[in-house]
């Protein structure tokens, strides 16, 4: 069955929605791009590609208030319409299993307020709190400090540590054919994946627009390696929308660096080779792995 948790702070809300309500699932969704239909942002539950074009449909013709509906499928449906800057279309979606229970008039109003604070949220809180807004992982510059953290804990304690860079390649290209949402879902879906294959202890951030990096206590290049082609060998692909078949993910170029537990790198230097051995793989036509040879 789908299942969806997304990570950080949006994902975590819909969740605790969910469970608060008592919801088959959420969803916020992103009407843009009107050429390639809905996009779903961030999920949480089962269900929503079977209820996305009604409830699409129902922010649509209700794009000022909260309104609520029964899906063909028995869902109990609600959405709660927005415009973010610039100009993008969307909103909240909830529902309940086939055949549940009604919206009551609590119910919507609890709807409404969760929709307004996750508005605030995307718009304004998540890069004020070092999250980037689109796939609620760490930004740039929350990532590097933290990992200049855990370095300097590693040190003191003589254990190495690695970190990789996760490239998308032909990014934009995709954006290109595939319009905005097919992007920004991809992008969503390569970092739930990357924070999947990490420890609880590990970090992962989104540090350019289509580059990932994760860091890894302890590792050592073999082991990175590993996980880099596990990563390189998945095959992704956007779900289907209303005219527009399955997309497959661009391939994935990688590069690792090590650090030493004698070495003086921070993570800044660290990502710079990380990104050099990357490239390296993009090159050489991308969809591969390598390890950055310069010491440390």
């Amino acid at each position: 069955m789908e299942q969806q948790t997304p990570q950080g702070m949006i994902g975590a809300a819909l969740t605790e929605l969910c469970a608060l309500v008592g919801l088959e699932g959420a969803a916020i969704i992103d009407l843009t791009d009107s050429g390639h239909g809905p996009s779903l942002l961030y999920f949480s539950g089962s269900g929503a590609a079977a209820i996305l074009d009604e409830v699409s449909a129902m922010l649509i013709q209700h794009p000022d208030a909260p309104s609520h509906g029964m899906a063909v499928s028995g869902h109990a449906l609600m959405v709660c319409p927005w415009v973010l800057p610039p100009d993008r279309a969307g909103g909240l979606a909830l529902w309940r299993g086939p055949f549940g229970r009604i919206w009551t008039e609590c119910d919507s109003a609890l709807g409404a307020m969760a929709a307004a604070m996750l508005r605030v949220i995307l718009e304004h809180g998540p890069d004020e709190a070092g999250i980037d807004r689109l796939t609620g992982l760490p930004n740039r510059l929350y990532f590097l400090d933290e990992t200049d953290r855990h370095i300097e804990r590693l040190a003191q304690d003589g254990v190495p540590g690695t970190l990789m860079v996760v490239e998308l390649d032909d990014l934009d290209q995709m954006a290109l054919s595939h319009g905005q949402p097919a992007r920004d879902w991809m992008l969503v879906r390569i970092g739930a994946l990357i924070r999947a294959m990490v420890r609880p202890a590990d970090l992962v951030g989104r540090v350019g627009g289509g580059t990932f990096a994760a860091w890894f206590d302890g590792m050592d290049h073999m082991t990175a390696a590993e996980r880099a082609q596990d990563l390189c060998d998945r095959r992704i692909s956007l779900p289907e929308a209303p005219g527009r078949g399955v997309i497959s993910a661009p391939s994935l170029s990688i590069g690792i660096a090590c650090r030493s537990s004698q070495s003086e790198e921070d993570a800044r230097g660290l990502l710079l080779h990380a990104r050099e051995a990357a490239a390296a793989a993009s090159n050489e036509g991308g969809g591969s792995w390598r390890v950055w040879r310069g010491g440390g």
